[in-house]
């Protein structure tokens, strides 16, 4: 039975040191693509910043690509938390809409990654963002239904709302904002005061 045990023990011990390359490399990839974009990232050395060799960085990963797209996974995914309700916040369905927006376009002005991306080649780059992020937008969708429907339950959002139509406008706002923090493109602006006035804009289209 001991030799059983330390068996498993040795088996949980390797994929526990599995995992924490797997998460070396994965931060390792995070920086290189934050400092020099896709191209000026190379294996060799997002694999000498983790500390591995690089045939232990290919058992991982595929390759560069494979590589990158695993890393913009996990940034619209960390997006995605950011931007979300906070469950033990006592707050109405217009401070929840207005905090979902403010905390999407901040992550996405400080976040290092996303800027760096878009200076090399920004139709390609926003398009493998968009596609990294395809999986989320329905639910993000559903997210903002279910804000305007708690919403219009308390009395707080009309009665009337285009349900359907109104989400999908919110989040499509949401999402166009935050890419301009991003984009930093001054035909583009996204100042505080414009962030503000768009969440002004929307407040009153729901709102009673």
């Amino acid at each position: 039975m001991l030799g059983i045990t330390s068996l498993s023990e040795a088996r949980v011990s390797r994929r526990e040191r599995s995992g924490e390359k797997r998460t070396r490399i994965l931060e390792a990839a995070r920086a290189c693509f934050g400092e020099g974009g896709f191209a000026g990232a190379t294996v060799e050395a997002i694999a000498l910043r983790a500390g591995v060799a690089n045939g232990l960085l290919y058992q991982f990963f595929r390759g560069k690509d494979h590589l990158f797209e695993v890393v913009l996974q996990e940034v619209i995914a960390d997006w995605v938390d950011a931007m979300a309700p906070r469950a033990d916040a006592n707050e109405s369905a217009s401070e929840t809409l207005a905090g979902m927006f403010r905390r999407s376009v901040e992550f996405c002005r400080n976040h290092p990654l996303l800027p760096a991306l878009i200076r090399e080649d920004g139709a390609l780059q926003l398009y493998r963002i968009r596609h990294a992020g395809r999986d989320f937008v329905q639910p993000h969708r559903d997210c903002v239904r279910g804000v305007l429907e708690r919403g219009i339950a308390s009395g707080e959002l009309k009665p009337d709302l285009a349900l359907v139509a109104a989400a999908d406008v919110i989040s499509q706002l949401q999402s166009h904002y935050s890419s301009r923090a991003y984009l930093r493109d001054p035909s583009y602006p996204d100042s505080p005061e414009q962030i503000e006035a768009t969440i002004r804009f929307v407040l009153d289209a729901v709102q009673r």
